[in-house]
């Protein structure tokens, strides 16, 4: 039976920021993403010795990752009523997460990073997993196999010679990721527009997906992944992908986006999620020859739907687990605002110097997100709960 969680173990008390491991990773994810895209820009206008393999494997496996950890130590207690994440195993995990760059950032030297770049994820999938398992927590079984799945891409990436099987890993990674978020973001973002609705007032319609398409979005997108590593640019990956964006998008229509709009906290969950289907709708109309660049679709994804949603959970997991009320400040929604104007820039703005403006939004965000969260995620809860 699962263990409730005010019975786990003793108060904690040992340091703040041990004390949930969404905190650590959280802000990993918000401190290195503006470092890590200010370093790509330097490199793409020749400053620095980094390739375009390492920007694309260090958004997935190093931005994003230690996002997708922070959100599950949050939520893996919730949904198995067990123990938190914290001291040894979110110290670890944040351990193995910076070997893991500070590997990356070595290859530059010729270096070998997997020795340090492949520790994460196994961790992260063990110790989630062994939790999950424990509570027989079985709709959330395929959590698990998604970040093995990533895992296994990782591997072909570092061990795979320069070239077209580095880019299809990195490429299925990021379907991979959008497929969690889809999976995730298909419960949660009705859920908690439903709520907020009706703490406004708006009582009159429900917030749902019909069950045949939650039932279909999940395996599209897998053939997507397995498209892209097996036959990319092919018809059955552009067939594929544009059968994906039509059930993604149409999962969104009872979800009430356009009552949102008052709701800086629940909107950005809508737009992010929203670059789903259009990430798709890119790909699959690139991939059967029409005139919209691979790159377009790809950032769709990647600067659009993981960069806005990481950082809609984010800021509501953040707030919401230091027991603040769920309203964000001025400067989160500056955030929400230039995150999604890079992400917008970087997939119609094809100049190189709109290029470098869209990346310098997007960067300006995180960052502006990083200073607004570190005050919260490392002082004590202010409810004085345990995490």
């Amino acid at each position: 039976m699962p263990i409730p969680l005010g019975l786990t173990s003793r108060r904690w008390q040992g340091p703040v920021l041990l004390a949930s491991g969404h905190r650590l990773m959280f802000l990993a994810a918000g401190m290195y993403a503006p470092v890590a895209l200010a370093a790509w820009l330097l490199a793409w206008r020749g400053h620095l010795p980094l390739s375009s393999w390492w920007h694309g494997h260090e958004l997935i496996f190093g931005f994003a990752v230690a996002a997708i950890a922070g959100f599950l130590q949050a939520a893996v207690p919730k949904w198995t009523q067990g123990p938190l994440f914290r001291g040894t195993r979110a110290g670890v995990l944040a351990g193995a997460w910076l070997l893991g760059r500070v590997g990356m950032a070595l290859t530059p030297a010729g270096i070998p990073a997997w020795p340090l770049d492949l520790l994460f994820l196994p961790l992260l999938a063990g110790w989630v997993g062994l939790d999950i398992l424990r509570a027989k927590n079985a709709r959330n079984y395929q959590v698990v196999a998604i970040l093995l799945a990533l895992w296994g891409l990782d591997l072909t990436y570092q061990f795979a010679p320069p070239g077209p099987w580095q880019a299809r890993a990195l490429h299925a990674a990021v379907y991979g990721i959008v497929t969690l978020i889809a999976l995730i973001g298909g419960r949660v973002v009705p859920s908690f527009t439903q709520n907020a609705l009706r703490q406004a007032g708006h009582t009159s319609h429900a917030c749902s997906t019909p069950l045949w398409l939650d039932r279909l979005a999940v395996p599209l997108l897998a053939l997507v992944v397995a498209s892209e590593l097996l036959l990319p640019f092919s018809l059955l990956s552009g067939v594929v992908a544009l059968l994906a964006a039509l059930v993604t998008g149409l999962r969104m229509l009872r979800w009430r986006s356009w009552q949102t709009r008052a709701l800086p906290l629940v909107w950005v969950l809508h737009v992010g999620y929203a670059f789903i289907p259009l990430g798709l709708l890119l790909k699959g109309i690139s991939d059967l020859g029409g005139p919209i660049g691979a790159f377009a679709a790809l950032h769709a994804l990647t600067a659009g739907a993981i960069g806005v949603m990481i950082l809609a959970v984010a800021s509501r997991a953040a707030l919401g687990h230091s027991g603040r009320p769920l309203v964000p400040s001025r400067l989160t929604v500056m955030a929400y605002v230039l995150v999604i104007a890079g992400a917008l820039l970087r997939v119609f703005g094809v100049l190189p110097e709109l290029v470098l403006t869209a990346g310098i939004l997007w960067a300006t965000g995180y960052a502006v997100f990083a200073a607004v969260y570190w005050p919260i995620l490392t002082k004590p809860r202010l409810d004085g709960q345990e995490g």
